[in-house]
């Protein structure tokens, strides 16, 4: 299931590159350190070496010291797809004025625009301010200084770990409701929020960890709270409107709220095609099956679809026969036994909370 777009994505992929520790950051760290500033760009194809005039052609491998001499010169410098090697130095890039930018130094000005252009990372440390900003096609990011990365780390780390709490005690309020035919449009709401809420926290922490590199080893999660985020987010497939056309449809409107946005049990109640007013609901709703399904053991998630497609709803999942399972596309009857064996087991071991888990937002 897709939880991060493909812009984080790309994001994400570009920040390990310039991880401590890499040869390419130790590079850009002695720039910073001998105050030299620079201009690179990760990238030697045919239509970026036509966008570059004058400079020299070094063409040879890249190491961390070749860098930083090269910066002192005040053109470009071009290195492979890969950034094992230096492939230009001193260049002038040739960017199309047309393209838009807030940036005002000229360094940073031109960058900003050459990512778009070419749609290569490019990467700009500035003179002056001994930082270091990170441009790739449209999106701009800036690298923060260690103690401000610690102190952000550990706010981020403290955060995440009490939406954790609220989340797994929304989740079993959840987990009960279902189970016992009870849930509410407020229920399915507070937890929406709660884990998507716990995965841009840990989206947050999870760039921290990579521009610290090997001192964010004391702030790694738990491998399972991944898996409990996508599993948490299958509830916008059991419960989105039927007016909808499918359960990402309003995952993605949740996943464009903005902080304020997300805090608003009306916005969330709005992406899933119900109205603003969660109380405004009084019918009980039906889920689909597709959270509580993803809970039994190797079971693909094609496979659920199937079931879901031919039962409908939670409950007809639960009360089929074994014989009415295994006649699915690929259940069968070891995987019929299985499904039915763990949510009567579900079903048995769930007990009602005793008290209703509260938004972490109020």
């Amino acid at each position: 299931m897709l939880i991060e777009s493909q812009k984080t994505r790309e994001l994400v992929a570009t920040l390990k590159l310039l991880s401590p520790g890499t040869p390419l950051r130790e590079g850009i760290d002695y720039i910073i350190q001998g105050k030299t500033g620079g201009l690179i760009v990760v990238g030697d194809t045919p239509e970026i070496l036509d966008l570059t005039e004058g400079g020299f052609r070094i063409n040879c491998q890249y190491t961390p010291t070749r860098l930083f001499e090269l910066s002192k010169m005040d053109g470009a410098i071009l290195l492979s797809e890969d950034a094992k090697r230096i492939v230009r130095a001193n260049v002038t890039l040739r960017v199309n004025p047309s393209i838009p930018s807030r940036e005002t130094g000229l360094r940073h000005r031109s960058a900003d625009k050459f990512a778009k252009q070419t749609e290569h990372i490019v990467l700009a440390v500035s003179q002056s301010r001994n930082s270091l900003t990170l441009y790739l096609k449209n999106q701009r990011y800036i690298f923060r200084e260690r103690p401000i990365l610690l102190s952000g780390a550990n706010q981020t780390m403290l955060a995440l770990t009490q939406y954790v709490k609220a989340m797994q005690d929304a989740l079993s309020v959840l987990n009960w409701a279902e189970l016992s035919g009870n849930v509410n449009l407020a229920n399915v709401v507070t937890t929406i929020q709660l884990c998507e809420r716990v995965r841009r926290a840990d989206q947050e922490l999870n760039r921290y960890r990579i521009e610290l590199g090997a001192e964010a080893e004391s702030m790694q999660y738990t491998p399972e709270l991944t898996t409990e985020i996508e599993r948490g987010l299958l509830i916008t497939k059991d419960y989105y409107h039927e007016s909808l056309h499918d359960g990402s449809q309003a995952l993605e409107s949740i996943m464009r709220l903005d902080a304020n946005g997300l805090a608003s049990r009306g916005n969330i109640s709005e992406a899933l095609g119900y109205p603003r007013d969660i109380h405004s609901t009084f019918d009980d709703l039906e889920p689909r099956g597709y959270r509580m399904l993803s809970q039994v053991p190797r079971i693909p998630f094609s496979i659920i679809e199937n079931i879901v497609c031919r039962f409908k709803t939670l409950d007809k999942i639960c009360t089929a026969a074994i014989d009415e399972l295994q006649a699915v596309d690929g259940v069968g009857r070891t995987r019929a036994l299985t499904i039915t064996d763990t949510l009567a087991q579900m079903k048995t071991t769930t007990v009602q909370p005793h008290a209703f888990a509260l938004s972490a937002f109020e």
